[in-house]
């Protein structure tokens, strides 16, 4: 029996989870630059660094007719036939909302976009679907809402302008099936980004639980588990 993989391929979106079952040769990772560069009279060209363009992750691979030992192996509540991988992948690319890109044993843990997602069947392999994807780092970004009427303070019978009450957030959360730090943050503080506060408010708890969340923060988490919101 060969030696088990330590690197595995998540994609998910919502409660929806993929693990990839055949791990793909290679993957590239691109990163563009935005800089400027002008010439200046005297000076010759000037060059404007700017901030490094969103990530872009590309690799292709194929879903197997034949469920293989590591498809055995994954809960069975996971998808495992060809076409049914392609489905919701295809229906996850239309939906508008970003998935989320983990490739375990590895800082790849990005929120992205299916920028592209080509497959085909190949004589030589029926029933094999090949496919190619390539998914892009997705920026949630946090609108900010302009108030444009004045609002009159209010005042007590006596008068006086009452205490403004400190806008009340949860204290704890219980953790759901499908549940992430990320989604999690979503829901309560309307930005993703934020899930740190919540990792690094239950890190002990978390990694006493799992120790992998000391190379994977905040990844692994159960449902039933109670965190502490700051």
């Amino acid at each position: 029996m060969g030696k088990k993989s330590i690197y595995e391929f998540w994609l998910s979106q919502g409660d929806e989870k993929i693990r990839l079952p055949i791990l793909p040769s290679s993957i590239d990772i691109s990163s563009p630059s935005h800089n400027e560069t002008v010439y200046i009279p005297k000076f010759g060209d000037v060059t404007s660094l700017q901030k490094a363009g969103a990530k872009t992750f590309t690799f292709s691979s194929y879903f197997p007719r034949i469920a293989t030992t590591s498809l055995a192996e994954m809960r069975p509540t996971l998808i495992s036939k060809p076409w049914n991988y392609i489905e919701a992948i295809e229906r996850w690319r239309e939906s508008g909302l970003p998935c989320r890109f983990i490739v375990t044993r590895t800082p790849i843990n990005y929120a992205v976009s299916i920028e592209s997602f080509d497959h085909n069947e190949e004589g030589g392999a029926i029933g094999d679907l090949n496919y190619s994807l390539s998914l892009q780092e997705y920026t949630f970004i946090k609108a900010k809402k302009i108030d444009t009427k004045k609002k009159s303070k209010p005042t007590s019978t006596t008068g006086k302008r009452p205490d403004e009450k400190a806008a009340t957030k949860p204290k704890t959360y219980k953790v759901k099936s499908g549940d992430a730090l990320w989604s999690i943050a979503k829901a309560l503080y309307k930005d993703s980004n934020q899930w740190t506060k919540i990792w690094n408010a239950n890190k002990a708890m978390l990694i006493k639980r799992d120790a992998r969340n000391i190379r994977q923060p905040g990844q692994w988490i159960y449902a039933g588990q109670v965190l502490t919101i700051p």
